[in-house]
């Protein structure tokens, strides 16, 4: 039968378990900290999504639909930006920053498609959060032959920023920011400083992809890339 453990060693392993735990807490900010650099942020990402909602600048980006489907000349649309606040010991603090804005093309897309495949076409329109109207061509017989569908010239965009106070950690959440898909990032909250809004702001327009380099995707830890 082996060796019980000594109190000495069980008390040894709980002491370094502890002052472990105690230099992870110490990597988390403060909620004060936290707070005053979202604040900071959203006054600055308040002012960029004005500048460029008056300006309507031009985005270096391929927004593809497949199937050679491409929206044509993407600008920044209409954009805003709003916040969301909790209270940490009485205190109000912001724990999530919106970014909502439209990519507008130059004109609509419009296909085709076979009546097998428009329950799949409909869905990955659905899940883009694009509208369209779809309408079932009939032949002279009055069968259905194929189904048009029109997708009206912009892209909804999203860029929201959630703040977790207890780990410290900030997720950034990008919609058909760079395409027409989702992409999640980990911030540590003291990156979140104006170097990496500048970074965001010319991705958003496609000039630089420096953004997704500067944190891991969600649920991957470890240093940024």
């Amino acid at each position: 039968m082996p060796d019980r453990p000594s109190l000495l060693d069980e008390l040894r392993v709980q002491y370094e378990a502890a002052r472990q735990s105690t230099h992870n807490h110490a990597d988390v900010e403060t909620f004060q900290a936290i707070d005053a650099r979202l604040r900071k942020a959203f006054r600055w990402l308040e002012k960029a999504v004005t500048y460029l909602d008056g300006v309507r600048p031009r985005i270096e980006h391929r927004f593809d639909l497949g199937h050679g489907l491409v929206f044509e000349s993407p600008r920044f649309g209409h954009g805003s930006v709003g916040q969301h606040e909790r209270r940490i010991v009485g205190f109000p603090v912001i724990d999530e920053i919106n970014i909502y804005y439209e990519i507008a093309a130059s004109k609509p897309l419009a296909l085709e498609v076979a009546p097998g495949g428009v329950a799949l076409a409909e869905k990955a329109l659905d899940d883009a959060g694009l509208q369209y109207t779809s309408r079932r061509v009939e032949d002279s017989s009055g069968i259905v032959r194929k189904c048009a569908i029109l997708v009206p010239p912009a892209i909804p965009a999203a860029v929201s920023f959630r703040a977790d106070y207890q780990t410290g950690m900030v997720t950034v959440s990008l919609v058909n920011v760079d395409r027409i898909d989702r992409v999640t990032l980990e911030f540590h909250s003291n990156a979140i400083e104006e170097p990496v809004l500048e970074d965001l702001v010319r991705l958003i327009l496609g000039r630089d992809s420096a953004f997704l380099r500067r944190a891991p995707l969600a649920g991957l830890h470890g240093p940024s890339v």
